[in-house]
């Protein structure tokens, strides 16, 4: 059943927009990973399961394929080939859209996570979670690695945004930048939830990055030039549907954007219910307003790194500081007591290089780059 929700055009400014509201599909189990073909039909695995189920453009639910040891990841190519990680089973299947299998993948695979089509190609782009390595699996089947290593630590989320790759890795929430073979860090989602603060899967709209915080029940926003994150969605556990200021989610894993239909898909480990975020095109504006006024000074005639920061709230502070390779080298937590924030840390103890800034606050993160 595929429950409806009348949707409201609202005016603001000069700009016209429509109000960005959630619904639930209750068939099926959506559970892991999330695929979209090119007629719009929706692909979503059941890892706790054995199937993978599919929600057609009539709001109709359906077993595409049943039999998978742990589905997980899916993708589908541009000749609308439907590639589907099974984890446990270290294989990679291939189908048509009939469900028709058409290739199995096991030579070099290992506990495959996360898939997606390489844009402009046939190709796809595959995780392994346990090798904490990034592969290449070329239409004529042959596999390449691309990346193996730290920082990846169980990678699963893949995206894409005008030509650049972005990784996401499930155990510890940072999301990176793959670029000429090498892998630097992008941004760190908080650890808010008292258990289970992982990401699951990744995915990109309007020039921005989505990642679900599953313990935390929300999905983030990220920006993929500064970093910067913010919640997109969610509050306390939940299944409220409506508008999206108050729609709550169940353990959020899979998440998908579906840009021609200008939605966001989200498989809710915590129901197996498929939820729809409609008209999610977020203006700049928006995202902005969840932003910290964040600004570092790291004079190199002085021994202290300033850090300074506009806030809204009296909320304890976090401050990490990583190598561009993702290594943290720096975290501590500081009480609030000015919205005028500003403390300093020492940088004698830190090697020449480039470093990221992350600050947090209140489920945002505010994140800046410094050379020492």
């Amino acid at each position: 059943m595929f429950k409806k929700i009348t949707l409201l055009s609202i005016f603001l400014t000069v700009n016209f927009s429509f109000s960005q509201t959630v619904t639930t599909v209750f068939d099926g189990i959506f559970y892991d990973g999330i695929g979209q073909d090119s007629q719009g039909n929706i692909y979503c695995s059941d890892f706790s399961g054995e199937s993978v189920f599919k929600y057609n453009t009539e709001g109709v639910v359906s077993t595409f394929k049943s039999g998978f040891m742990s589905p997980n990841g899916i993708g589908v190519n541009e000749q609308d080939e439907i590639f589907i990680c099974d984890a446990r089973a270290n294989t990679v299947f291939k189908y048509d859209l009939n469900g028709t299998l058409l290739t199995t993948y096991t030579i070099n695979i290992n506990n495959p996570t996360g898939i997606k089509n390489i844009p402009g190609t046939t190709d796809m782009l595959l995780v392994e979670y346990n090798n904490n390595t990034l592969k290449r699996l070329a239409s004529d089947g042959t596999v390449s690695t691309l990346f193996s290593g730290f920082p990846l630590n169980g990678p699963s989320g893949i995206a894409f945004i005008n030509g650049e790759t972005f990784i996401s890795n499930y155990n510890d929430r940072k999301i990176m930048r793959f670029e000429n073979g090498n892998m630097t860090l992008l941004s760190q989602l908080p650890a808010t939830a008292p258990n289970n603060n992982v990401i699951g899967f990744l995915t990109a709209s309007n020039d921005q990055l989505y990642a679900t915080q599953a313990g935390a029940h929300q999905i983030y926003v990220i920006d993929p030039i500064s970093g910067n994150a913010a919640v997109y969605a969610g509050s306390i556990q939940g299944s409220t549907d409506g508008d999206i200021s108050t729609a709550t989610f169940n353990f959020p894993n899979g998440i998908l954007a579906d840009t021609v239909n200008n939605r966001i898909y989200v498989s809710d480990a915590g129901t197996g219910n498929l939820r729809i975020i409609e008209n999610t095109t977020l203006s700049t504006s928006e995202f902005e307003a969840n932003n910290i006024d964040l600004n570092i000074f790291a004079d190199r005639e002085s021994d202290m790194i300033g850090i300074k920061a506009n806030l809204t709230s009296s909320e304890k502070a976090n401050i990490k500081i990583y190598e561009i390779t993702g290594k943290e080298v720096f975290s501590k937590d500081y009480s609030v007591l000015n919205l005028e924030f500003f403390e300093t840390i020492n940088k004698n103890t830190f090697n020449s290089g480039i470093y990221i800034v992350l600050f947090t606050q209140d489920n945002i993160v505010s994140s800046k780059k410094i050379i020492l």
